[in-house]
């Protein structure tokens, strides 16, 4: 390759679907939208810069407001907002409590509010404009709202020199998206990142060390929250599978039914692993439990994925505040929006 078209494809501006390489600034703070709650969470840069010094971001504030129930129901084909004043009033809250002065904030939503996917393509598509068409044509028939309906972004896996390529697809339905966007821009706030639970902790391991690109070997993030159970596996740092599935009220209705939903859909995707992904072996897996008993949803999965299996541990990557342990409730709820926080390395 020239020098030059060298130096474009570094910094993001040759032509093609590669995503840009500058280093993305997004806000120090961010808000996590769940059923029952809302949480907020703002770091500050480490305190001392001094060559030995402790390099990690610290948790300047945090706070979280109670939702009744029903004020927010996340499911893909309908708005999830059938009464909004609730929600504003704790948006309100937990924004005046931890970040009153700041114009820009992330907004992380529950995973069931997207379809997402990973899709190979025969060729390199030249153009983003291509990216999307050839996305839209995949997913018309397995979304349960209309093509035209849905906001679409998309993330390269695999490497731009690859005969196959693989991207990550994300969509959500315009409404429900713009329900969300309104309740912030209403206080004159510029969400700088709307994104997704299992991405922003995959983005927190990814700082803390566990699934990075120098990470080798195939790796498993559950995240069993809220109504609903992800499953994301990683090879050599790569995603290579995306899996959420939404419980329904019943499988929520006691601990044991939730606890046997979550271990049959942790047997379903280990089976896929071996069978479809060639898998080898997992090396290890990180787990965060907000809805289950923490040590039967971790012992499930250390059988099921027959690996190591740790809770997710935020004291890895962030500084908390003094006391604060990162196994407690409090602390896995705020995680996602935590990795949020945290920017993108690349």
């Amino acid at each position: 390759m020239p020098p030059f078209e060298e130096l474009l494809q570094k910094i993001g501006l040759a032509p093609g679907p590669r995503p840009p390489r500058l280093k993305p600034r997004l806000p120090l703070a961010a808000v996590r939208v769940a059923p029952g709650r809302i949480s907020a969470v703002r770091l500050a840069p480490p305190p001392f810069r001094k060559k030995g010094a402790d390099p990690r971001m610290v948790v300047a504030a945090h706070h979280e407001v109670g939702l009744p129930p029903g004020v927010l129901v996340p499911t893909l084909t309908r708005p999830h907002l059938p009464d909004a004043a609730p929600l504003a009033a704790a948006v309100e809250a937990v924004l005046g409590e931890v970040a009153p002065r700041e114009t820009r904030i992330s907004v992380v939503l529950p995973d069931s509010t997207a379809r997402v996917s990973i899709l190979k393509f025969g060729r390199m598509p030249a153009t983003r404009q291509e990216v999307l068409e050839l996305i839209r044509f995949r997913m018309q028939k397995v979304l349960p709202f209309r093509l035209e309906e849905a906001a679409l972004d998309f993330q390269l896996l695999s490497n731009g020199t690859t005969e196959e390529p693989e991207f990550l697809a994300a969509l959500i339905q315009r409404p429900v998206l713009f329900q969300y966007e309104r309740l912030f821009s209403a206080r004159d706030l510029v969400p700088g990142l709307v994104d997704l639970d299992s991405f922003n902790l995959a983005n927190l391991l990814a700082r803390g060390g566990g699934i990075g690109a120098a990470d080798t070997g195939d790796r498993t993030l559950v995240n069993a929250a809220e109504g609903y159970l992800t499953v994301l596996f990683f090879r050599d740092g790569r995603l290579n599978f995306y899996r959420c599935k939404q419980l329904s009220d019943e499988e929520r209705a006691l601990p044991e039914r939730l606890h046997a939903a979550i271990r049959r859909e942790l047997a379903s995707c280990a089976a896929f692993y071996r069978e479809h992904l060639s898998g080898a072996g997992m090396t290890s897996a990180a787990v965060r439990v907000v809805e289950g008993d923490p040590g039967v949803i971790l012992g499930a999965a250390q059988e099921e994925m027959g690996c190591p299996v740790q809770m997710l541990d935020l004291s890895r990557v962030v500084v908390l505040p003094p006391g604060a342990d990162a196994s407690d409730a409090r602390w896995q709820r705020l995680a996602p929006a935590v990795g949020a926080a945290l920017g993108r390395s690349a």
